[in-house]
């Protein structure tokens, strides 16, 4: 009996540990796309299959660690999740021996998988809620081992309820410590690429992504870019008059308006206090146009509303430099659009620098 119910605890630990490398902090989001729900679900009920493969068998009855899967499926998964899994396991169980304790089994499952689910639902203490569940699972196999085969031996009893315990707790444990890791390499990642307030790139990765675009371009000299700096007007009287609190909620407005106003193939950063960048691969001189114009005026035409409930006007100045297919010039891009950022601020500010519109006429 230890060997297999050790067998049991030994496979759930593996596969779920298994199933968060497939799935990662994906694990833990019960609204996911229905494809991921029924595969999450479906691979639980398996699990919970499996395990009856090493279950211990008295007469019509066997009993194993199946219920585990179930519960922790309620947990991380919602309730479709659960009922996938919970109807997996009693095909499973069908099918290994369809007999009064096999149809009993029909019952007793979709009884665990609802209360584990009304359980996860509860606001309380998730270790509580985990022991809880584990219990009613222990009561009902306990119960349905007694009544099918008389069952009564307090040693067998109490060491199944000493191995649910551990299993469940231990692999609760493992879920929740692996999910967690994966959380946090991703919020590294997310720190070390993007600039926290505004959520555009930060000036490093930014730089990595001009430099890369940079070296492919001199590999391949036939695609176009542009480059756009822009910079907030007058953003330090903004800090002085409302504070810097408010100051951040500028920022963050103007990084939302860039994200939203420009196209999924360009790359926006922050590369200073007040100034941001727009690189756009493949783009001409007229769309480099029309994409600077749309932003000045989305920025200057709708005002910003402030935590204190007042709401302002802000505008950008903005430069932008353009890079044929030559591939001689590419490294001159930042230069000339900081220049072009310098002639829209000495020439009033709101307004766009382009020296290639002046050359090409455009409107």
């Amino acid at each position: 009996m230890l060997r297999d119910l050790f067998i049991n605890l030994t496979i759930l630990v593996t596969f779920h540990y298994l199933f968060i490398l497939v799935f990662k902090e994906n694990f833990l989001k019960k609204e996911d796309t229905l494809l991921r729900q029924i595969c999450k679900g479906m691979l639980s009920g398996l699990l919970g299959v499996l395990l009856m493969f090493f279950s211990i068998k008295t007469g019509p009855a066997i009993i194993d660690l199946r219920h585990i899967p179930l519960i922790l499926t309620a947990f991380y998964g919602g309730i479709a999740q659960t009922m996938i899994a919970a109807f997996v396991v009693i095909i499973g169980r069908l099918l290994i021996e369809a007999n009064i304790a096999s149809s009993i089994n029909i019952f007793s499952m979709m009884f665990i998988a609802a209360a584990s689910f009304l359980i996860a639902e509860r606001h309380m203490n998730h270790v509580v809620k985990m022991l809880l569940s584990i219990t009613i699972g222990n009561v009902v196999a306990t119960s349905l081992f007694i009544l099918i085969v008389h069952e009564t031996s307090f040693q067998l009893h109490s060491t199944y309820w000493i191995f649910s315990y551990i299993a469940g707790l231990f692999n609760f444990y493992v879920i929740e410590h692996q999910t967690k890791a994966y959380q946090l390499l991703n919020l590294y990642k997310f720190q070390a690429h993007y600039d926290f307030l505004t959520g555009v790139l930060n000036k490093r990765k930014f730089d990595e992504v001009l430099s890369d675009a940079f070296t492919k371009k001199l590999k391949q000299p036939y695609h176009q870019m542009s480059l756009i700096y822009l910079d907030i007007d007058y953003f330090k009287t903004i800090n002085d008059q409302y504070g810097h609190h408010e100051g951040d909620i500028v920022l963050k407005e103007i990084g939302t308006r860039l994200i939203k106003n420009t196209r999924s193939s360009d790359y926006i950063g922050r590369i200073g206090g007040e100034e941001f960048a727009v690189f756009l691969p493949n783009c001409t001189i007229e769309k480099t146009w029309q994409i600077a114009e749309r932003l000045r005026k989305k920025i200057a035409d709708q005002p910003i509303y402030l935590k204190n409930g007042l709401s302002i006007h802000t505008t950008v100045s903005i430069g932008c430099a353009y890079s044929h297919g030559t591939g001689a010039d590419i490294k001159q891009l930042p230069i000339i659009a900081d220049q072009e950022l310098y002639k829209a601020k000495e020439s009033g500010r709101n307004q766009v620098s382009f020296s290639e519109r002046k050359k090409d006429h455009l409107t």
